[in-house]
């Protein structure tokens, strides 16, 4: 495989730039990323069949780059003729506009509509992109409607993302939308194991566990604490045990406090959207959704009474924020919503270090 992106007067033919470390047999699995996994290894035995199209969410560092190269690798081993193209949103922009200033749209419309698999990496990218907005959509449609498969990966489900395409978000959910969540302490100890083995490492139990214990964030977090403990350690010609750990590992965090004013601000970053907005008068549809969801999610993880609750929203009355809940606790059972809610209230358990 070529380490550059073929060019679009090559037409892009099938030599997709995957990573080749990125496979199922080196994704280590857990309870986190189990749906993910599932639904990602279907689509890579039956392209189109299984899940189509296939969106991952997650945040940073937690393994949907690694799924989307995956199924990639995994069709390619299968089925060497199709044509499996992967590209990040990032590089369809500028390809797009560079095909537009170049008068080459029809080569670029060619080059990706004539994919058999199309793996879309970090979506997000796309928002306040109006035009190349407008391009995927076609280009999704075209492809759909032929059969093709199409894999998207973003930071946060297609109804979460600020100002794309309404058509583009009902198409992400057409298919399967699942999330990859941060990884327990047994996937993390998982990780750390496969980490060492691929490093040729003999870690003892208690090192890995300590690292595990002090590195919760994400998988490239872990990988690289323990990577860069091993050179220090090495450089420095001591032995990787707890005792040399403390000094090079930072304490773990303090558990915060879970509060209404920190539920607003978690909820209010997770929707691009203001605290003030949230505890406004806004009628706007993503506003609204998002006050509910706050509100459900206030009134789930802390003590306060839903008068409390008035109050903390901006000064509504008892009647209006118990609506809210059932509003957002309906959202919450439902397949649309079921999801986006949870992983929502798994980040903000995960700030108190309730979640093990």
């Amino acid at each position: 495989m070529r380490s550059e992106q073929a060019s679009l007067d090559e037409n892009l033919a099938v030599v997709p730039t995957l990573r080749p470390e990125y496979t199922f047999t080196r994704f280590v699995r857990g309870e986190s990323n189990r749906l993910a996994y599932a639904a990602s290894l279907a689509v890579a035995e039956n392209p189109a069949r299984a899940y189509n199209p296939l969106f991952i969410y997650s945040a940073s560092g937690l393994g949907k780059t690694h799924l989307l190269h995956a199924i990639g690798h995994e069709i390619a081993r299968r089925s060497p003729w199709l044509k499996i193209l992967y590209v990040t949103c990032e590089r369809f922009a500028t390809e797009f506009y560079r095909a537009l200033h170049e008068g080459k749209t029809a080569q670029f419309r060619k080059a990706y509509r004539t994919a058999d698999i199309l793996l879309l990496d970090d979506v997000h990218f796309l928002r306040e992109k109006a035009a190349t907005q407008e391009e995927l959509f076609h280009t999704f449609n075209d492809l759909y409607q032929r059969g093709k498969q199409i894999v998207l990966t973003s930071n946060r489900p297609p109804e979460a993302l600020p100002h794309l395409h309404e058509g583009l978000i009902s198409r992400f959910r057409w298919g399967l939308v699942a999330d990859i969540q941060p990884p327990d302490r047994a996937t993390r100890l998982a990780i750390l194991r496969a980490k060492a083995e691929e490093l040729q490492l003999d870690l003892p139990q208690n090192v890995l566990e300590y690292i595990a214990e002090r590195v919760r964030s994400n998988v490239r977090a872990l990988e690289g604490a323990l990577v860069r403990l091993t050179a220090t350690l090495s450089l420095n010609g001591h032995e990787l045990s707890p005792e040399a750990l403390k000094d090079l590992l930072p304490p773990p965090e303090r558990p915060k406090l879970l509060t209404p004013e920190r539920i607003k601000s978690e909820v209010a970053r997770y929707y691009q959207i203001s605290v003030e907005d949230l505890e406004g008068e806004s009628r706007e549809r993503r506003v609204v959704c998002a006050r509910q969801i706050a509100i459900y999610l206030a009134r789930e993880l802390t003590d306060h009474s839903f008068p409390a609750l008035g109050m903390i929203f901006g000064g509504r009355d008892h009647s209006t924020v118990m609506h809210a809940y059932r509003k957002a606790k309906a959202l919450a059972e439902s397949p649309l919503f079921s999801g986006e809610i949870a992983h929502l209230k798994a980040q903000l358990l995960a700030l108190t270090e309730r979640a093990e």
